[in-house]
Formats: structure tokens, C-alpha cells, sequence
């Protein structure tokens, strides 16, 4: 992908797709989650490999152990066959083949991990204070620490001897990977109210990354440079009240060969091919998730639980599953032939082509996001419960 297109054509296509924004009114709704159906023949779609309780450390209350609305998206991250993972608690851990490597505690709730170098050398976390650190993978000695402004609700972006961070307080950060030394800073439109959380910042090409924010747009910058290439509103407000008009963009966008997917908050999942350039269209579901794909269907989970698949190239609805409502789902991810969702339960629902639940399998704790590596699934729980699945 080309530096000249991001700067020309993609901005035309996420114009025109803005112009066609979708109104949505679930948000704000408090409903009593679905009940589970039981399935009556499952069919084993993954096995589990690997389990560990992460140690939480003293950085949070016995209260805060526990309370819903201090939950974050903790994200494990694994470079050559060692583990890294963070605890709400503020240690970071790592484990190879099972067995435990070294543990580092950063006497701060941990509210950004964890991010890795390309080069597997090393780890970055944010803390609840606006502290950035970084560790050495293979030892876990701090090799430099930098204090912030404010804190940061998603995993860093390594881009080359750049790390990239989107702060609560709307400036995205680029700091030296060397040193932590903050390189360069680029403000954001703050929203006076906004979703908690944001989505992870995304590579687009060489020259590009894609940061989501809660002013409802996309902003593309030069990692290097912080240079702003564009910016262009993907979530539109649609209401009167400061929580109607809500628009944040927190799902990570999807970049799929030629063609990007971008979820909003408001009611807007929009496509467009970016090789051409042409809007293709916007679909109706509020979501702060990042979508996946699987075959030609493009799905996405809702604010309010609903699982929807549509047609990856004209955004027709294909189906939808209604029986997870809300349930606060994680991001859909494709698991060879199915789709795997998770909820504030530790269930992990496994979906087939069609939408039908056909299996389940349990962890401990909420689940706020899935990952998968080759063949395998990892979750991580708000409880510290890092799980490792095969398909």
C-alpha cells in the first residue's frame, strides 16, 4: 500500500461513506442479560492448551478488585513462544511453555498492555497514572520509564523506534522506543463525553497509522514524524443529549487486503475498498468493537449483544443472532470455519457460518476482547486469567 493513496484517495472514500451515516437509539439502555440456550449437540471447536492466574500485586483496592466500571482491555502478547501479559494489579509477567520466566511489578494499576517490538526485545505498559514502561523480554529489567499527562485505555503501537499511544485525554504520543523520549504529540477534538476505552492503534503501510478516537474519527499519522496525513468523521452524532451524540470510534480498524472496516459507537459500521477508492457502504450497528471476517461475511457484535454478519463488499445483512443480548461481548474473531465471541461471564460462544451458536467453552472472569495467533485463541479475563485455546 502506497503513502500517495492514503493521503488522496482514502480520504475521498471515508468522506463519502460519512455522508451516509445510520441513527441508532440502544445506547445508554440497562436490560437484563440473556439467559443462556442450551446447545444440544456442541461440537468441540477448541481445546484448551494452557491456563495461568496472573498475580494481581497491591496497586488496587479490594474494591477495585472488582468493580465493573474499572475493568480495561488487557491484551497478552507472545513473541517467540514467550507469554507476556499484564494484571489489572500492575505486575507483568512473562511464561515459556507453560512455565513462568520473570515477573516485574510497576506498583500502578495497569490500564495499557501489553505491546511488543517487532523484534521480540521489547514490552510496553501503560499505567493508571500515565506511566509508559518499558521492559526487556527477556529478562524483565525496566530499560526506561516516562510519565504522561494521563493515562491510556489500549495497547501501544511499536512502529519501528517509534511508540505510538492514544491518551485519554485525546493526544495521540509518539515516544522514541530507545529512550521513551515523547518525539512528538498530536491533539485530538475531546469529546465533553465519551464511551470508556479506544481503539488500538492500527499500521496501515510503512508510512501510516490509523488511530480511532472519541471525536468520531479516523486519524491517519506519520509514525515517525507525528505528521497528520488526514482526518476524516466516520461516527456521526445522532441525538440531542451529550450521550446521543456519543461517536467514538473505539474498535480497531480492519484492514483486509485491499479493503478497510471501521465500526462507530453512533450506528455506523462503514467499508471501502481502498485501492479504488470507492465508498461501498454503511451499515447500521453501534459498536465499539473491531469486526473480522470470515468467507465474504464481515461481523460485528453490538453495544446491546446483537451479532450481526453482512456481505463484506455491499453490506447487505446476511444474518443476525439476537440470543446474547447483553451479555457485554467482546470482539468477534474467526476460528478457522466459526466465529468466536466472549461475554461478562468468561463464556466464549462459538458461531458457525450461518449464526448458529454450535459450542461454548468457559474461563473465569468478564472478557473484554479476543485475540488469535495461527491456530490458536488467547483471552485474557478482567480477573487476571490468561487462557490459551487450539482450533
Amino acid at each position: 500500500m502506497h503513502a500517495r493513496f492514503t493521503k488522496t484517495v482514502l480520504v475521498c472514500a471515508l468522506g463519502a461513506i460519512a455522508l451516509t451515516g445510520c441513527a441508532t437509539g440502544i445506547k445508554g439502555e440497562d436490560k437484563k442479560p440473556a439467559k443462556l440456550i442450551k446447545i444440544d449437540a456442541p461440537i468441540g471447536v477448541l481445546s484448551p492448551i494452557f491456563q495461568a492466574s496472573l498475580e494481581q500485586g497491591r496497586s488496587l483496592s479490594k474494591g477495585e478488585r472488582v468493580s465493573k466500571k474499572d475493568i480495561v482491555d488487557l491484551q497478552v502478547s507472545e513473541v517467540d513462544d514467550v507469554l507476556v501479559a499484564a494484571s489489572r494489579g500492575g505486575i507483568v509477567s512473562a511464561m515459556k511453555e507453560g512455565r513462568p520466566l520473570w515477573s516485574a511489578d510497576l506498583k500502578d494499576a495497569i490500564t495499557s498492555g501489553v505491546a511488543t517490538s517487532k523484534a521480540g526485545k521489547v514490552a510496553v505498559i501503560g499505567t493508571r497514572s500515565g506511566k509508559v514502561v518499558a521492559l526487556d523480554i527477556a529478562t524483565g529489567a525496566s530499560l526506561w520509564e516516562v510519565s504522561l499527562p494521563t493515562s491510556s485505555q489500549t495497547p501501544a503501537l511499536i512502529s519501528d523506534d517509534r511508540v505510538l499511544l492514544s491518551a485519554n485525554n485525546g493526544i495521540i504520543y509518539g515516544l522514541d522506543l530507545r529512550t521513551g523520549r515523547v518525539v512528538w504529540q498530536f491533539g485530538t477534538q475531546q469529546a465533553d463525553i465519551s464511551v470508556r476505552g479506544a481503539a488500538k492503534p492500527l499500521h496501515l503501510d510503512g508510512q501510516t497509522a490509523l488511530f480511532g478516537m472519541a471525536d468520531g474519527r479516523i486519524h491517519a499519522i506519520n509514525p515517525a514524524t507525528g505528521s497528520p496525513l488526514w482526518a476524516r468523521r466516520v461516527g456521526l452524532p445522532t441525538g440531542g443529549s451529550a450521550v446521543e451524540r456519543m461517536s467514538d470510534v473505539d474498535g480497531t480498524p480492519l484492514v483486509v487486503g485491499q479493503y478497510l472496516y471501521v465500526t462507530s459507537f453512533s450506528g455506523q459500521l462503514v467499508g471501502f475498498d481502498m485501492s479504488t477508492g470507492r465508498a461501498m457502504f454503511a451499515a447500521k450497528i453501534a459498536s465499539t468493537k473491531s469486526p473480522t471476517i470470515l468467507g465474504d461475511a464481515l461481523i460485528t457484535t453490538g453495544v446491546n449483544g446483537d451479532v450481526k454478519a453482512f456481505n463484506r463488499l455491499t453490506g447487505e445483512e446476511l444474518w443476525l443472532n439476537e440470543e446474547l443480548k447483553n451479555r457485554k461481548l467482546t470482539n468477534p474473531i474467526a476460528v478457522g470455519n466459526h466465529v468466536a465471541v466472549g461475554d461478562y461471564e468468561g463464556v466464549i460462544h462459538l458461531l458457525d457460518a450461518t449464526g448458529n451458536i454450535v459450542d461454548r467453552v468457559q474461563t473465569k472472569g468478564e472478557l473484554t476482547s479476543l485475540q488469535v495467533v495461527g491456530n490458536r485463541l488467547y483471552t485474557q479475563s478482567a480477573t487476571g486469567v490468561v487462557s490459551i485455546w487450539q482450533f
